[in-house]
């Protein structure tokens, strides 16, 4: 072997297992950054307005969510005259308001479904968000879904939460994004949720399907059937409305 290259294959072979782990993740970030829709196009994109039909056994009922970067999120769903909102500012407590209760207020969700709201608010994926979001990412090998090769990385945010983000090998799609998240009861549940169906708008490839699975059974099934981009929205979009103040009594 020359000197110069015992030299690179020791340089090589002392760089440490996490730091070469991360250097990984951090190119297959950026090739998924650039197969999505590239850099240029993805900062142009603001917001999403999509609307279709959620499947939950044999229901389903229309929705339309609002999401808009970086990390606001409303989403109603409706049927049988009952409309359902939840939505977060990505500042105060994400809330919720259900005209199925009595009577309908607007009020916030409990801990746990607020923690996992919060979390899916996220409005770039974390391959695309980064550091920039808290997302730490390290490459966690190759494996087989189905007999379909895939891409594995582990996803840590702020230091707290973990979860796996699984990408084609060829496309460098996300396809799936498998955690563990603690039910109201304090039950750990694993949750996997599937991309399909990616089509391209204003140039950005989105997935139009997404199914949630708990524990390998089937919870849950979103079907996109329009997407627009960059919608109109004000802070009234996102933000819980506040109780009106009474009025003072008049002075005799």
């Amino acid at each position: 072997m020359r000197p110069g290259c015992f030299f690179i294959a020791l340089l090589f072979f002392t760089i440490p297992p996490a730091l070469a782990r991360a250097d990984q993740a951090t190119d297959i970030a950026q090739i998924h950054l650039e197969a999505i829709g590239g850099r240029q196009r993805i900062a142009a994109l603001t917001g999403l307005r999509m609307s279709g039909v959620v499947v939950v056994g044999e229901t389903r009922v229309r929705f339309t969510m609002i999401a808009a970067r970086p990390n606001r999120v409303r989403l109603e769903t409706g049927g049988n005259g009952r409309t359902l909102i939840n939505a977060t500012d990505g500042e105060e407590a994400p809330w919720e308001f259900d005209t199925g209760t009595w009577p309908p207020r607007y009020r916030a969700m409990n801990e746990a479904a607020a923690k996992s709201f919060t979390a899916d608010a996220e409005f770039d994926d974390p391959l695309v968000a980064g550091a920039a979001r808290g997302f730490t990412l390290e490459y966690a090998g190759e494996t087989e879904v189905d007999g379909q090769k895939m891409l594995r990385v582990l996803v840590t945010r702020k230091l707290a939460d973990t979860f796996a983000l699984l990408l084609d090998e060829e496309t460098y799609f996300i396809v799936l994004r498998v955690e563990q998240r603690t039910t109201a009861g304090g039950r750990k549940r694993q949750i996997i949720t599937r991309y399909d169906d990616f089509r391209p708008v204003d140039g950005i490839l989105l997935p139009h399907r997404l199914t949630v699975m708990t524990d390998g059974r089937v919870e849950q099934q979103m079907v996109m059937e329009k997407i627009e981009t960059n919608p109109e929205v004000t802070p009234e979009t996102f933000t819980r409305p506040k109780p009106a103040r009474s009025a003072p009594p008049e002075n005799p």
